[in-house]
């Protein structure tokens, strides 16, 4: 049930209009933020149904995550690169989730129980939002400061001067 509310809810961004190439890091910060705090709420309160609660919403943004990351890298790429980028940025995803994991839970690791996994990972989450946050807050401030072509004083079209 949860892996539907998650592929519904990736399914559902795409009938949204948003200008990604201007709000799309804004919004992974957003989501990593609320996922960091759906991870907090999960490690802090000890009601089971509120934990239930919390996974739900976490697996629903965390797909959410994966699809605007995805259409991010992919919106700038040549068809013949798909393959390469996303094997690449498969693989790095990979070897940074058994790093952790091996840090975090591995009793060769630090081997920590669930209460201070959770934290870490929150925190984890809680950093990947600050980073996109404040890349996205940079990218509209640019945006922002970018003169328009009616401010640079681009010659007006010459089809109204025929000659």
């Amino acid at each position: 049930w949860v892996c539907f509310a998650g592929a519904a809810t990736a399914y559902g961004i795409g009938f949204t209009e948003v200008r990604w190439d201007q709000w799309g890091e804004l919004a992974l910060g957003g989501f990593s933020g609320l996922g960091a705090a759906a991870l907090f709420l999960m490690t802090f309160i000890r009601n089971i149904w509120v934990c239930y609660a919390g996974y739900i919403v976490f697996k629903c943004l965390y797909m959410l995550l994966i699809t605007i990351a995805m259409y991010q890298i992919a919106a700038d790429l040549t068809m013949e690169r798909y393959a390469l980028v996303f094997g690449a940025n498969n693989f790095g995803a990979l070897a940074l989730q058994t790093i952790i994991t091996s840090v975090v839970v591995d009793s060769r690791g630090l081997g920590l129980g669930i209460i201070p996994q959770f934290t870490i990972y929150a925190s984890y989450f809680s950093l990947i939002a600050v980073v996109f946050s404040l890349r996205g807050l940079f990218t509209i401030w640019r945006s922002d400061k970018e003169p328009t072509a009616a401010v640079r004083n681009d010659p007006p079209d010459c089809d109204e001067h025929k000659f």
